[in-house]
């Protein structure tokens, strides 16, 4: 490729000089020749310059230039210095325009909507009390009016000497002292009387008054008007003057007695506001701290504002921190919607302000809409928003992760934008184990190379099987003399992430197991509790495998001190609290002290839902939102798992297509296999052989025990009750329009619906007991549905006849 350029550069020692004539290199084929001129001129016309120049197509002595690595594009007119916009270019960049004469703010849009905007507040602020002003204008005018003719009859009657006059009377002087006074003051007034100035303003004053009051009663008030403005602004003049002599230590303005507009409620942020507010909450205690605007306000992210400015130099950042609620408090707005951060030295404030909640408006994950393939190790797991509505990711490379709070808080939403994150990540091994109601949790099954739910011997299995995988990785980096893996390592050493959801639940199991530590051979063994041997092998792992490219991830529900292994906590990079009950469980979950630091999950709105505050990389002790999928109406990330296991099986990383050293051995120690889920997929171990029989002949089973897990803590369903949550679960078998029932609509009476109802109530029933016996054709096992007198009454399903039907033991 030739590059044509009209700068001269030096060539290297022995460089033969390149002929400046192009005709002479193609004597022998002027049409080539022509037609490579033709070219380079057509090149040039779409160039900025948009014509050819003089030098066009004759280089001069070009040194070989590289191949570009790829295309990138720029512009000279935006560019990017520092971290700021810069228009136009800059020094040594290629000379200097009309633009660099001026401030580098001066063109700046962002900065003008925002003064735009103050402007106009001001505007209207003023226009809704000109009545105020006009009253008040009145008033001084009416002060000066008579304080004018006061002083004008003053000089008119030379009233000082009157005041001479009375001072001599008081002190008791000579008689003839007070009448040469009085001789004397009734010739200067005869003299004042005389001056042209006086005679002339005296006239100028009533004339424009008397024109001013003929031409209103002739041709109105209107055409009145320029000469009463100029007598109503003498007036105020005048009033003014007076209001100074009363008051010779007040401001001008405390004339009219107005606040300024940036005090008003709702006004744009101004430096002015922001000092008023300082002082309001007791950041600033002298007259003299002010603050210095490093740049022009500017609109910010969700209709907030950012102002970049620097403290006084005996105040810091850390002080606006501390006082942030009384911050908020002066701004009338809640804390969580102001940002302050430092910006570079702890006297450089980057103050973020919304006039509205940042969090108000939920939003749905983007990776609903354009379920891509993630980043984990770089960028991380995409799982909410900050106050800026900025995206915030969760990494979750060479970290241990602790997550908890309440029921009900949002723990659970964010826990689905982390898996959903890890499922579209093929390099990612993700393991999920469920403490509590693993239904919830079933259609995360197909991208789980481990899933099983309420097991905690198997936990126990999996934490050994985990601990042994770690062990070899890390032989493997000592023969290497390397500390960690890397990215580079990922497809030899995925990131195995293990997630125990509801850990409480194997927190205080009371299951007991052999102790592994007793080794003797006869006699009974010791037994210790399983709960023990889970916090053993949680703190061994995180002790030590974070670098291994292996993550342990907990989730957990109203934690205390106990709750979480201390060891494990200690060793956590990343943790996330939703709203938790108190102090005690705030700590538990971020830090010890983090109360202290700010850090209170426990005073996050109710109303927020979603509510997070996390600690991790990149965003220390930040309140977000999480991002929305649909988990009620339907499943918002079943084509999201769809996403990542097509993704995964073209990679030939999907479960079962890749050695799986952590499943094989949780297979040969119980026999059974988790892998996606199990044989069904629901979460609930099972042989490995004849898979496709045993989905065959519990696929009713499985959606009733399912149906059990999602109605919370019964023993008991009616069928009535059972036959909705298999809809949710099976629509294309137990819906209204499956079983070809008319459901009422919204509007109808009470008697219609009831008809409905126990129209699909008979319909269904009938449709789950042919379901019940085709999937029991062939066994020596049945289930039929029981009725029972005791609160609630009815006919239904136990959920121990469907465990034994289903040959689950029971819990």
């Amino acid at each position: 490729m030739t590059d044509i350029s009209p700068e001269p550069a030096a060539g290297g020692p022995g460089d033969e000089p390149v002929p400046n004539d192009l005709s002479g290199l193609f004597a022998d084929d002027p049409e080539r020749g022509d037609q490579l001129e033709k070219l380079a001129r057509a090149a040039v016309r779409g160039t900025k310059g948009g014509m050819a120049d003089a030098t066009t197509g004759t280089p001069r002595d070009l040194p070989a230039l590289p191949e570009p690595a790829g295309l990138v594009f720029e512009d000279d007119e935006d560019q990017e210095h520092n971290g700021t916009l810069v228009t136009g270019p800059q020094p040594g960049t290629g000379g200097w325009t009309w633009r660099d004469a001026f401030p580098p703010d001066t063109f700046d849009s962002a900065a003008w909507a925002h003064r735009k905007k103050v402007a106009l507040h001001q505007l209207a602020w003023h226009a809704g009390h000109s009545h105020l002003y006009a009253w008040r204008l009145t008033r001084l005018s009416g002060i000066g009016m008579v304080a004018g003719a006061r002083d004008g009859w003053h000089y008119y009657s030379a009233q000082e000497y009157a005041d001479m006059v009375d001072t001599a009377r008081r002190k008791g002087l000579n008689p003839d002292i007070v009448a040469a006074l009085r001789e004397e003051r009734l010739e200067t007034a005869r003299a004042r009387r005389r001056e042209p100035l006086l005679v002339g303003a005296t006239t100028a004053v009533l004339t424009a008054i008397a024109a001013a009051v003929a031409i209103a009663d002739v041709y109105g008030l209107l055409a009145a008007s320029p000469a009463a403005l100029l007598t109503l602004g003498i007036l105020s003049a005048l009033g003014l003057r007076e209001h100074r002599r009363r008051n010779p230590e007040a401001a001008l303005s405390t004339a009219f007695a107005l606040s300024a507009a940036s005090t008003a409620d709702g006004a744009p942020l101004t430096d002015d506001l922001l000092n008023r507010i300082l002082r309001t909450a007791k950041v600033f205690t002298k007259d003299e701290h002010q603050i210095t605007l490093l740049e022009p306000i500017r609109p910010a992210e969700i209709n907030g504002v950012l102002a970049k400015f620097k403290l006084p130099d005996d105040l810091q950042v850390s002080a606006l921190v501390a006082k942030k609620e009384a911050i908020a408090g002066a701004l009338d707005v809640e804390p969580h919607w102001i940002d302050i951060k430092e910006d570079g030295s702890p006297r450089r404030c980057s103050f973020w302000f919304c006039s509205s909640d940042p969090f108000g408006e939920p939003r749905t994950s983007p990776l609903v809409a354009e379920p891509e393939r993630q980043d984990v190790w770089n960028r991380g797991i995409l799982i909410g928003f900050n106050r800026r509505g900025l995206p915030v990711y969760l990494k979750l490379r060479h970290v241990m992760a602790l997550l908890g709070g309440m029921s009900r808080t949002g723990k659970g939403m964010l826990l689905r934008n982390l898996i959903v994150g890890l499922g579209l990540d093929p390099r990612v091994n993700l393991r999920l184990v469920a403490g509590a109601k693993p239904g919830e949790h079933r259609g995360y099954g197909p991208i789980c190379s481990t899933f099983f739910g309420r097991r905690p011997e198997r936990l126990i299995t999996l934490l050994e099987a985990f601990l042994r995988e770690a062990y070899r990785r890390e032989a493997i980096l000592e023969d290497q003399g390397r500390a960690k893996f890397g990215e580079k390592d990922l497809d030899e050493f995925p990131l195995e992430i293990l997630i125990i959801d509801e850990y409480k639940q194997y927190a205080n199991a009371s299951v007991r197991i052999p102790d592994p530590t007793d080794d003797r051979e006869e006699g009974p063994r010791r037994t210790i509790k399983a709960c023990d041997r889970i916090a053993e092998l949680i703190e061994e792992i995180a002790a030590f495998a974070a670098a291994l490219n292996m993550t342990v991830l907990i989730s957990t529900q109203d934690p205390d001190a106990n709750t979480v292994p201390r060891g494990y906590k200690s060793n956590t990079g990343a943790r996330a609290a939703t709203r938790t009950g108190g102090a005690v469980q705030t700590n538990a979950i971020l830090k010890d002290g983090a109360t202290g630091a700010g850090l209170r999950a426990h005073e996050i709105p109710e109303s927020l839902r979603g509510g997070v505050i996390v600690d991790i990389d990149g965003t220390p002790g930040e309140l977000i939102r999480s991002f929305f999928i649909e988990d009620e109406e339907f499943d918002g990330a079943a084509d999201l798992i769809r996403a990542g296991l097509h993704l995964r099986e073209e990679l030939g990383r999907a479960p079962g297509q890749f050695v799986d050293r952590i499943e094989d051995y949780l297979i040969e120690v119980t026999g059974t296999s988790s892998l996606a889920g199990g044989p069904t997929g629901s979460g609930r171990p099972g042989p490995v052989t004849d898979t496709a029989v045993m989905e065959e002949t519990t696929t009713v089973l499985t959606l009733m025990l399912d149906a059990f897990a999602k109605a919370g803590d019964v023993d008991r369903l009616r069928t009535g009750d059972l036959l909705p949550l298999l809809a949710t679960l099976d629509p294309d078998t137990f819906s209204y329009e499956a079983l070809g029932v008319e459901e009422a609509d919204a509007d109808a009476d009470d008697q219609a619906a009831k008809a409905a109802t126990a129209a699909y109530n008979r319909a269904g029933g009938r449709r789950l007991a042919e379901e019940i016996a085709k999937a029991l054709d062939g066994t020596d096992r049945e289930l039929v549905s029981r009725e029972w007198t005791t609160a609630p009454r009815g006919r239904g399903y136990l959920l121990a006849e469907v465990r034994t039907a289903a040959r689950i033991a029971p819990e």
